[in-house]
């Protein structure tokens, strides 16, 4: 019997369990109260329940005056009174206004006028009581009726009110809410808070203040979690949807908005009342890249079929993952049936965002590893301990401007670090090297774009030097153009500009760019990586090109503000190393498509059979860290680059031979590649 009762006794719920209960009941509760007929919550509507409400809260204060047990003298002025207070106090309520509000909205400031609206029936009394206690007859008012009565009607009508808006915005809450980080000064996030509180669909997880003396305190509720420089750490977890910038200097806007725009979060500032009246406001929104560009944005949600069954099982190896490219390659990698993910990059601050961030909404195995691509011994010893089987080559010096005066790192890093990567990959057996691109290394004119039409020379290049190789590694490239929000875009640099005041500056009026969203790039790069070919150049179909000029005024008019007016553009010439237009291809080039239908393919010339002793004279003068000596050297490079400028007292001494393409033992792990490495010096 003992045991049966035990059987049936029923366990406590716990706090989560109400909670959870709660949480349905509400919206539900709320949804069947919007379904009631309107006039309930018309004007008339309202009198008529404050007027229930007034009889139902001086009975009860009369019930309470005499434990529950009135007295047979004072009930027919109990009722006399009951009539009195229904009609004098939704009357009074009336005249004061009391009646205007939404109950949806109903706030502080309308219960105060509600208060004030309901107190002179009650003063009335009150003073007649005091004053001319036989007006009111043989049998007088109780005084504390009096008062308990007003008390008692206050909490019944405010508290009917403030449970129709708690249910209404709960009612609400059925759909997605927006997970929001608030970030700003003390005062801008008491003023964000209150104009959130009207928008429940705005979900505040946390704020951000650059005060330290705040962190770890509340506003109105909300924890203060640290300072604006944790925007990365907090975003990395995935938990995020909008970052709402309340107040903040412009460097501080333009830097949250590209740390937002790197993680894909949507961010928008929230000026105060008093930046509007005072005409401080410059960007009510930030637009999203995607919405400026001419062509809409592609995006597939389901990963081909053809990606899937090349990557399943696969160990990948990012490089570069740290990056924008990079480390939108590995949350799309991460999403797909790998065995693990290798991330590497030598900024350790990137790979931990993107580690922590993949560590927490992947199931996949997911390795950080910081190196420099340039370190061969260091590249080497990670292929032989995890063996990748697909190299996705995205690390590189993007920036034209900042490559054109640092020329040696610009060979060292975008061309000898892909040779490393390259031949590890080679040396390993990996299955598949690819090695991403850019349309300025076509009839390249400036350094950056040279390194990278030297990497893919230098790719084409080895794998050439494979045939007949029963291990075969297949090695590509992808090229495209510019991608839009990319830390080396144009599109952070004009939503900075944007919002400070401007202006917004543009090289020139006739430049013209291809663009593509990250996501919609990195998904084609994918696609890319399933071809089976070796040595081709794939390019990636980016639509027609975009004038900055014209991208520069949609970011504008998207921000809320007029070109020209609120906001200047200003032109500011070429810099060294632009062009006014990109190519994909030269015009001699053999396109051809191939089965994805945004991928394109290039038959591209072999390198010419010297380019191993071309190369070598590059690799000596980038050693040299002689900014001059590495350009003259890239001028002599067979991909025509500054070819005029380049005169006969330029010329270099006579080229070291390249250094033979060590393959390592597979099964000889380490101590294999160390003396593979040493064999090179």
């Amino acid at each position: 019997m003992l045991r049966q009762f035990e059987r049936r006794r029923v366990h406590p719920l716990s706090n989560s369990d109400i909670e959870g209960k709660l949480t349905t009941l509400l919206p539900e509760l709320g949804r069947a109260i919007d379904r009631l007929p309107r006039p309930v919550f018309s004007r008339w509507g309202q009198v008529g329940i404050d007027s229930i409400l007034a009889v139902i809260a001086i009975w009860f204060s009369y019930q309470l005056r005499f434990d529950f047990s009135v007295p047979r003298k004072h009930h027919v002025v109990l009722w006399i009174w009951a009539a009195s207070f229904s009609f004098l106090r939704p009357f009074c309520i009336w005249i004061i206004g009391g009646y205007k509000g939404i109950w949806r909205h109903f706030n502080l400031n309308d219960a105060l006028l509600f208060a004030l609206g309901a107190m002179p029936p009650t003063v009335i009394v009150l003073c007649m009581r005091l004053g001319w206690p036989g007006a009111i007859g043989k049998v007088g008012l109780p005084l504390t009726v009096v008062l308990v009565e007003y008390g008692v009607f206050l909490v019944f009508a405010l508290s009917i009110r403030s449970l129709r808006r708690v249910l209404y915005e709960a009612s609400l809450q059925g759909g997605k809410r927006k997970r929001t980080l608030l970030v700003g000064s003390e005062a801008g996030l008491a003023s964000a808070l209150r104009q959130v509180a009207l928008h429940p669909e705005v979900f505040v997880v946390g704020l951000l203040t650059p005060d330290v003396k705040l962190h770890g305190t509340r506003i109105s509720g909300f924890e203060i979690l640290d300072g604006p420089m944790a925007l990365p750490k907090q975003l990395a977890s995935g938990e995020i949807d909008l970052v709402l910038v309340a107040d903040a200097d412009p460097e501080s806007i333009g830097e949250m908005i590209e740390t937002a725009m790197h993680f894909g979060v949507e961010v928008r500032l929230l000026p105060s009342a008093a930046n509007i009246i005072s005409g401080d406001v410059r960007v009510s929104t930030i637009p999203r890249p995607e919405f400026a560009l001419e062509h809409p944005v592609a995006l597939v949600n389901e990963t081909h079929p053809e990606v899937v069954e090349t990557f399943r099982g696969r160990s990948v190896l990012i490089t570069g993952a740290g990056g924008s490219i990079g480390s939108e390659l590995s949350r799309q990698v991460s999403r797909l049936p790998v065995a693990q993910v290798l991330l590497l990059d030598q900024d350790e601050n990137a790979i931990f965002h993107i580690h922590g961030e993949l560590s927490q909404n992947s199931k996949t195995k997911v390795i950080p590893l910081v190196a420099d691509i340039r370190d061969r011994d260091r590249i080497w010893s990670v292929f032989a301990k995890y063996r990748p089987q697909v190299v996705l080559h995205a690390a590189a010096y993007k920036h034209v401007p900042m490559m054109e005066d640092n020329c040696t790192e610009a060979v060292l890093n975008n061309v000898i670090g892909t040779r490393t990567v390259a031949e590890a990959a080679v040396g390993f057996a990996a299955e598949r090297f690819l090695m991403i691109s850019t349309d300025k290394a076509v009839n390249p004119s400036s350094m950056m774009g040279a390194t990278k039409r030297v990497a893919e020379l230098l790719v084409q290049h080895l794998a050439g030097r494979q045939n007949g190789n029963a291990n075969l590694t297949r090695c590509a490239c992808v090229r495209f153009g510019n991608v839009a929000g990319s830390s080396g875009s144009v599109v952070p640099t004009f939503l900075r500009q944007i919002a400070s005041g401007g202006p917004v500056t543009v090289t020139d009026a006739e430049m013209t760019r291809y663009f593509m969203t990250i996501p919609e790039a990195v998904q084609l790069v994918l696609q890319a990586a399933t071809l089976g070919s070796n040595g081709e150049i794939y390019v990636l179909d980016m639509g027609d090109p975009v004038k900055i000029t014209t991208l520069a005024r949609r970011l504008i008019e998207m921000s809320g503000l007029r070109p020209g007016e609120d906001i200047e553009i200003r032109f500011v010439g070429v810099r060294p190393g632009e062009k006014l237009q990109e190519q994909l291809w030269t015009d001699s080039a053999v396109v051809t498509p191939t089965s994805f239908p945004r991928v394109l393919s290039i038959q591209p010339p072999p390198p010419t059979k010297d380019f191993d002793r071309y190369l070598h004279s590059l690799e000596a003068a980038a050693l040299t860290h002689d900014d001059e000596l590495a350009r003259k050297a890239m001028m002599e490079m067979p991909i025509n680059y500054g070819t005029s400028q380049l005169t006969q007292d330029a010329r270099l001494a006579p080229p070291i031979p390249l250094e033979p393409l060590v393959m390592p033992d597979p099964t000889s792990g380490l101590l294999g590649v160390a003396s593979a490495a040493n064999a090179t010096k």
